[in-house]
């Protein structure tokens, strides 16, 4: 967002910085990337940095799904995001591919990061599969359901009881920094700066593509493909650190926030021979480009008359 004049100069900068922490991590093995739960698992050797709470269910009352003891729905992912995890061969998601419609619940043809995230129709939460379809037990039209057929599985505690009888807490540890994200940085920055996928030299020995398959190889999935790499970049973001609070602050770096208004979700309908899938829209947001920026209160305006608004507020 400030990169300015001096982008590439900042954009090495952060590559660097990032690849020191790589060089440390790969010659001593205090981080590593696992195949794990890492999100409620002070254990995880991912974990860089973790805000941690004691025994709570506070978060479990707010995010159940209708329909389970003690379900308030919560936060409900988008079909965007949903969309944004590609079919396991690598390939993107399709709604004009009737294949990827007919599988966009299977696990053995989704990233399986995506069953990690977020509870589908079918999931199987609590030894019951969940229902968003039309009718269904978590589904419209009950009251409080999901508008966009989806709940939230991350950073859930799937074996805490609100049952009024039985009620249990657990300790939650919640992301702030690991890993993944420092390869994802360090392929974002080196990138940025030279423009190549494949970029390497005597400093920065690991190309953007490598930091990332590292990432991705952990999930299953295969290597990035190379179209729109940028795209691919920032997609991998997405998908690998939803709900840790990262999208919010990258569609403002990355100045995308008109692309992102339009809200989807799914309308699924049981038929006799099956389901059918339509995306539609849920919500449309208002931007303005002065958003990227946050305005200046006005009690500082008043301490200092030379500090200037931001523009437009």
């Amino acid at each position: 967002l400030y990169a300015g004049t001096a982008g590439q100069e900042k954009w090495i900068a952060a590559a660097k910085a990032a690849k020191q922490l790589i060089d440390k991590v790969e010659s001593d093995g205090r981080y590593q990337l696992v195949d794990e739960q890492i999100w409620n698992n002070l254990a995880s050797k991912e974990l860089i940095l973790e805000t941690r709470r004691g025994n709570s269910n506070d978060f479990e009352k707010l995010n159940f799904p209708i329909g389970y003891e003690g379900g308030n729905s919560g936060t409900c992912p988008t079909q965007n995001l949903v969309d944004a995890f590609e079919m396991k061969d690598g390939s993107r998601f399709d709604w004009g591919n009737q294949e990827h419609i007919d599988n966009m619940y299977n696990p053995e043809k989704r990233d399986p990061r995506l069953f990690k995230t977020v509870l589908t129709n079918g999931s199987t939460f609590k030894n019951a599969a969940v229902e968003t379809f039309i009718g269904g037990k978590n589904g419209a039209p009950l009251d409080g359901a999901t508008p966009t057929g989806y709940y939230l599985k991350k950073y859930v505690v799937e074996t805490i009881s609100l049952n009024p009888n039985n009620t249990t807490t657990e300790r939650h540890v919640w992301v702030l920094f690991r890993y993944a994200e420092i390869l994802l940085n360090y392929a974002e920055a080196l990138y940025e700066a030279y423009g190549n996928p494949d970029y390497t030299d005597n400093t920065f020995t690991l190309s953007p593509r490598a930091a990332i398959d590292k990432v991705r190889a952990r999930a299953g999935m295969p290597g990035v493909a190379s179209d729109d790499f940028l795209e691919r970049i920032r997609n991998e973001r997405r998908v690998e650190l939803a709900f840790e609070d990262h999208r919010f602050w990258d569609v403002r770096r990355w100045k995308i926030a008109p692309q992102t208004m339009d809200i989807y979700g799914v309308k699924i309908e049981k038929q006799d021979d099956g389901l059918i899938y339509t995306r539609q829209l849920v919500d449309k947001r208002t931007w303005s480009d002065k958003m990227y920026l946050y305005p200046v209160s006005n009690e500082e305006l008043f301490k200092n008359p030379l500090l200037k608004q931001n523009p437009d507020w």
